[in-house]
């Protein structure tokens, strides 16, 4: 692809996520406490006023208002921005990496955009919504089933299958491991050691990338998890073993990003320093 088209796709690509993620700060407010996420239109919530276009512009907006509301100059939470910066900054590395492969890049946009709402809402709620966990495993069966059928077209035979069965056997591995992981977790601690929705999450990860980043994101969820454990309990001052509840939804989906952009050089670099 030409450098100039593909920088031009990669600035839309921005906005596109930009926009996208200002949605989506929308979902993550409104679904778990079981609002439409269409009525009433944007508000502001101190004092309901309503929010014209051109105050909802992603990122831009927030900066020109600084952060308060136009009308009655309450602050806007900058969480609204973070989203929205981060948003445009994911499906622009999707785009720079992943084009002209356009079938990759949108499966990539909607599971990135899918993993972030998921861990906003787990961060606020300690909850990951069925749209998020149970829509990934849907996605990626729907793009196995239409990869091995574009194979078959094509005159691969029963190789050409081998994306789905890829994607069935990282389901039920990442489903399985994590059900394992919860269930010895559960009887060693006396309480729920995670949530059904990380374990359906996890399922996910593998129909979408397959057994060997289902292990990828485990160890590395795993790693940003137990920093961030310990991180809470230097700046809370909480005695070491004390159980802390914190979602572990944001770490896989965390780990799953340094999976897509990443994953497979790492794991081909370990297996080469080891010999393998």
């Amino acid at each position: 692809m030409d450098s100039e088209l593909k920088t031009i796709l990669c600035v839309f690509a921005f906005g596109l996520g930009a926009s996208i993620a200002s949605f989506l700060n929308v979902v993550a407010w409104r679904v778990p406490r079981g609002e439409s996420i269409v009525r009433p239109p944007s508000h502001c919530p101190k004092c309901n006023a309503p929010i014209r276009w051109w105050q909802n512009i992603p990122i831009l907006s927030w900066l020109a208002l600084r952060g308060k509301c136009a009308s009655c100059r309450a602050p806007i939470s900058p969480r609204y921005i973070i989203v929205e910066t981060i948003g445009g900054l994911l499906f622009l590395a999707v785009a720079w990496k992943f084009l002209p492969v356009v079938s990759a890049v949108v499966l990539l946009w909607i599971w990135v955009s899918l993993m972030l709402v998921g861990s906003v809402i787990d961060f606020d709620h300690k909850l990951l919504p069925d749209f998020v966990t149970v829509g990934g495993m849907v996605l990626g069966l729907v793009y196995a089933v239409a990869k091995s059928a574009v194979n078959m077209v094509y005159g691969a035979g029963l190789a050409g299958c081998m994306p789905l069965f890829w994607s069935v056997s990282g389901l039920v591995f990442g489903f399985g491991l994590l059900m394992f992981i919860r269930t010895v977790g559960t009887k060693a601690f006396k309480r729920e050691a995670m949530g059904m929705g990380d374990v359906f999450l996890m399922g996910a990860v593998g129909a979408l990338f397959g057994p060997v980043a289902v292990l990828f994101t485990l160890i590395v969820s795993s790693v940003l998890g137990s920093v961030a454990g310990l991180s809470l309990v230097a700046l809370a001052k909480t005695k070491f073993g004390r159980f802390l509840e914190i979602p572990y939804g944001p770490y896989i989906c965390g780990a799953c990003l340094v999976w897509i952009f990443f994953g497979p050089e790492i794991v081909n670099w370990y297996l080469s320093v080891m010999g393998l």
